[in-house]
């Protein structure tokens, strides 16, 4: 049994993944609180809780709920619980990681398209004219891979590799600029 304290301004859920493929962390069933102790706005809520140390759960404000895939805001809070009853909080992608380890190189491939600016779907770009890049080549793009669809004098249809092309062609799920990523990109392409 382990004893957790919260203000009472915020409610305890358990948590789970609530969208695989982006990680989101939702919270899952309530729990409540068994007491409340402290007088006027510095009430605290007790929660006598059958729980092992290192159980993950949401915090949330009185009457909000983050549950589904959508977005939070700055409000709800992934923790893991100590075994003292303190509650040390933990980024969600974290969180999602451990929950469910078997989608987690699939969500740092979506981080990762992300951050570089590519998407899994085809856009257009607009380049400065002279810009290099040649259709059907797969290139170094802010530190992540894109397979450039089409090119013209000005513009370049690119995207992302999806997780299984990567896969497919030994590049491994990591930033380009990485020496394991260098290694695969000359094992594949050549020096």
């Amino acid at each position: 049994m382990i004893t957790v304290r919260t203000p009472a301004s915020r409610w305890l859920w358990t948590a789970e993944v609530g969208d695989r493929a982006t990680g989101h962390v939702c919270n899952g069933a309530p729990l409540r609180a068994a007491r409340y102790e402290g007088q006027g706005l510095g009430l605290i809520a007790v929660h006598e809780l059958d729980i092992e140390a290192g159980t993950l759960l949401v915090t949330t404000p009185v009457g909000m709920s983050s549950r589904g895939s959508g977005p939070w805001g700055g409000s709800h809070a992934v923790h893991r619980v100590g075994a003292d009853g303190s509650l040390a909080r933990v980024r969600e992608k974290e969180a999602a990681d451990e929950m469910d380890p078997a989608g987690a190189e699939a969500r740092l491939h979506r981080r990762l398209a992300l951050a570089a600016g590519l998407s899994l779907e085809t856009t257009r770009m607009r380049m400065r004219e002279g810009h290099g890049y040649e259709a059907g080549t797969c290139v170094e793009w802010a530190g992540f891979w894109a397979i450039i669809e089409r090119a013209t004098a000005r513009q370049v249809w690119a995207r992302a590799p999806s997780h299984a092309e990567m896969t497919d062609a030994g590049l491994p799920i990591a930033r380009s600029d990485t020496p394991e990523a260098r290694a695969a990109a000359a094992r594949i392409w050549g020096p």
